[in-house]
């Protein structure tokens, strides 16, 4: 457990330091800088917070429990489905996702500062400017590229807990949504009420799941969209110590490949997974 918390502050350390490099090069190139800001946070945290207790609340409304003693009470709303660590998880998840994201995609804004075809032009960009400004780029690359390896170590088995729980709720609420009928025509308004709150469940954890799924997704594509932009670049035409930068850069790439976000290493996290549950 040491090691795992060790891993998130280095990981949150991490980010700062990048952001400290990142912030000035986006500055002095006048490059919008593509993060939600603290407002857009706290309401999201809070309509997601908010949404939880409304769903527990309108649920007791409608089913209450006999009469019980108040810790009970507070255990149930606690423990029992909707689970208030699934909102804890996805919100976290969809925050550190989201900054990877987005400091991916503003390192591809970057790289789009770049003269066509890397040629020198005088007014703006001299040989020395473009072979230091593609070094540098590459070397935030990789150290983003780190970042997302130091992520996949500490909320990796996170991940995997949450993906399998989720699943296994998923089949066995569907299980008995399917195998449990009502047993008299005065229990089938229950059991429509029932099956309304199940169907809730179910979509909240799918929309949980897909939104994991689909922000490392665009993760994985702002990644690796760099390799598109040096592979649109006639080499033969370019200076020697551009094409050696380009030449480091595939080669980091290749390298980099292997830092997928996964569910500690059972299976990469992307649009595949939804594929190949899909196929199952």
């Amino acid at each position: 457990a040491v090691n795992k918390i060790d891993f998130f502050f280095r990981f949150i350390n991490g980010m700062i330091e990048f952001d400290k490099k990142l912030r000035p090069i986006l500055t002095s190139l006048q490059i919008q800088q593509r993060s939600l800001s603290k407002k857009h946070w706290i309401i999201f945290l809070i309509s997601i917070f908010v949404y939880h207790f409304g769903f527990k609340y309108l649920h007791d409304l409608v089913r209450p429990l006999k009469e019980t003693v108040y810790i009970v009470k507070i255990v149930n709303f606690l423990f029992l489905p909707p689970f208030i660590l699934d909102y804890v998880v996805i919100s976290s998840m969809c925050f550190f996702l989201h900054n990877l994201y987005v400091r991916f995609w503003m390192l591809n804004d970057l790289w789009k500062c770049l003269p066509a075809e890397l040629v020198v032009d005088h007014d703006q960009w001299t040989h020395i400017e473009i072979v230091f400004f593609m070094e540098k780029t590459r070397l935030l690359h990789s150290e983003l590229c780190e970042l997302l390896k130091k992520f996949t170590l500490g909320f990796g088995p996170l991940l995997l807990a949450f993906f399998t729980f989720s699943y296994i709720t998923l089949f066995v609420a569907i299980f008995f949504m399917i195998s449990i009928h009502p047993l008299s025509s005065e229990n089938f308004a229950e059991y429509i009420v029932d099956v309304i709150f199940n169907f809730l469940l179910n979509a909240q954890l799918i929309i949980f799941m897909m939104s994991i799924i689909v922000y490392v997704s665009l993760i994985d594509e702002q990644r690796t969209k760099i390799i598109s932009y040096l592979r649109s670049y006639r080499i033969s035409n370019l200076n020697m110590d551009v094409k050696k930068q380009i030449k480091m850069f595939m080669n980091q790439m290749s390298v980099s490949g292997l830092d997928q976000i996964t569910a500690f290493g059972f299976f990469n996290i992307n649009l595949n997974l939804v594929m190949s549950v899909s196929t199952f």
